[in-house]
């Protein structure tokens, strides 16, 4: 009876259980905050927010208990490490695929008759859609 393994049953996806019962709660808050009780200052209102509270109460209790269920659960889960990066050697001939082209080194004229055509097409476009308009 001593010897006995106690086994927890882990659920799949247990953080996102928590993760939804803190945004239960986070909702029944802003209910809460946007209820009569806050508003008029005063707890007599209580009544009126009475499915607020107990939905906050509910949500709450629901995170806690999700929120133990998950640490117990990482708590008997091992820690992997991640592995150490390792360094290759890399060969001439493959690094020469990786390297980037060199810019194209352009004359002061090429420059200006390629922004002499542009300039040119831009106008031509200009009076194509000035003719559609007139």
């Amino acid at each position: 009876m001593a010897n006995e393994k106690v086994e927890i049953k882990i659920l799949q996806e247990i953080e996102y259980k928590v993760i939804g019962n803190a945004f239960g709660v986070l909702i029944a808050m802003g209910g809460l905050l946007a209820g009569t009780m806050v508003s008029q200052r005063s707890f007599e209102f209580w009544q009126e927010d009475i499915v607020l509270i107990i939905l906050l109460a509910f949500m709450s209790f629901n995170l806690m208990r999700s929120f133990v269920a998950t640490m117990t659960a990482y708590q008997a889960v091992p820690a992997h490490p991640h592995p150490a990066p390792r360094r290759e050697n890399v060969q001439p001939e493959h690094a020469a695929i990786a390297q980037i082209a060199a810019p194209a080194k352009f004359t002061p004229e090429q420059v200006l008759d390629e922004v002499a055509k542009r300039i040119e097409a831009q106008k031509a476009e200009a009076m194509k859609k000035n003719k559609m308009v007139n």
